[in-house]
């Protein structure tokens, strides 16, 4: 009953209903997007050129700080005053630049009103009135490079823009100091995910197709489905055990798929993502499926490699 009156209200109101689909929730990993950092741990970072230059490098040397991986740092991060040995150090520059100019703006304006009625307008006009364009640009540099060979392993220029017309009749939505505030922090986090892994996680709905299925497995399947709400290793081991039973099909193969890519079992997921493939499917989720574990797997051997660089500093 409840669901048909939700029906009905969507009808009358126009809202959408949130889909009911079935998922699976997937853990996985990207690698550094640009940076080549994996064997350098210890990070200093040194004074910034430019008038924002000193916040600049006080926000990525407290974002890299905080960066965890594995339930671990993933920096070291070593003060320059304190003389202790670094593998890395980092530089560059902030500065932010204000322009100004004067432009027009078009508004309509009442040039004829009703003699009986001040409040109602008989005639429009387009009048121009005068704004101040405001451009409001935060430029920064950052470069990593590598003490033992001195190599550039970091390095990107970052450049964020405000434009406002600031007119009689409307204000500017932010002061310059909060966009540069705003612009500093954004450029940090892009800095962030360049130069180091990031962890997520994915619902991927799983398919709900039973056909090929006969009758008692198709309702086994549906209801394995239904538990992937509640008990999603017990939805799985449900799967499993119909192929015992019956060859499996396209959608079956795809949801053991999502199974084996749950539990980290990368070989068996890749197995039951092609033969899912050659039996037909052509869901858009199997190449993202691949592509997904493809990057998770290089990010926990890159993981592997630098816990044990970790593990001898």
């Amino acid at each position: 009953m409840r669901r048909w009156r939700m029906a009905l209200a969507a009808l009358l109101f126009g809202f959408v209903m949130p889909a009911a689909a079935e998922t699976l929730t997937i853990a996985a990993n990207d690698p550094p997007e640009r940076a080549n950092v994996n064997d350098l741990v210890r990070i200093a970072v040194d004074r910034f050129e430019g008038e924002d230059g000193a916040e600049f490098a006080q926000g990525i040397e407290a974002a890299l700080g905080t960066v965890r991986f594995g339930n671990r740092p993933y920096f070291r991060m070593i003060g320059l005053e304190t003389g202790a040995a670094y593998d890395a150090i980092v530089t560059g520059s902030a500065k932010t630049a204000l322009s100004e100019s004067n432009v027009t703006e078009k508004r309509k304006r009442c040039v004829e009103k009703d003699p009986a009625n001040k409040d109602k307008c008989l005639k429009e006009d387009e009048v121009d009135i005068r704004c101040r364009r405001r451009i409001v640009t935060v430029s920064s540099t950052v470069r990593l490079a590598a003490v033992a060979d001195g190599s550039v392993r970091y390095s990107r220029p970052l450049v964020t823009r405000d434009e406002q017309n600031i007119c009689p009749d409307r204000q500017a939505s932010r002061t310059i100091e909060d966009f540069v505030a705003e612009a500093l922090r954004g450029q940090v986090d892009t800095i962030r995910g360049d130069v180091a892994p990031r962890a997520y996680t994915i619902d991927v709905r799983v398919d709900e197709n039973r056909k090929g299925l006969d009758k008692p497995v198709a309702e086994a399947f549906k209801a394995a489905v239904r538990q992937t709400k509640t008990d999603p290793a017990g939805a799985c081991d449900a799967w499993a055990a119909m192929t015992r039973d019956a060859e499996p099909t396209a959608a079956l193969a795809f949801n053991l798929g999502l199974c084996a890519e749950q539990r980290h079992d990368f070989a068996a997921a890749g197995d039951w993502y092609g033969q899912a493939q050659r039996l037909g499917s052509k869901s858009r989720d199997i190449p993202a499926a691949f592509e997904r574990m493809a990057r998770t797997q290089r990010t926990l051997a890159d993981w592997e490699e630098r816990q044990r660089l970790m593990d001898g500093n």
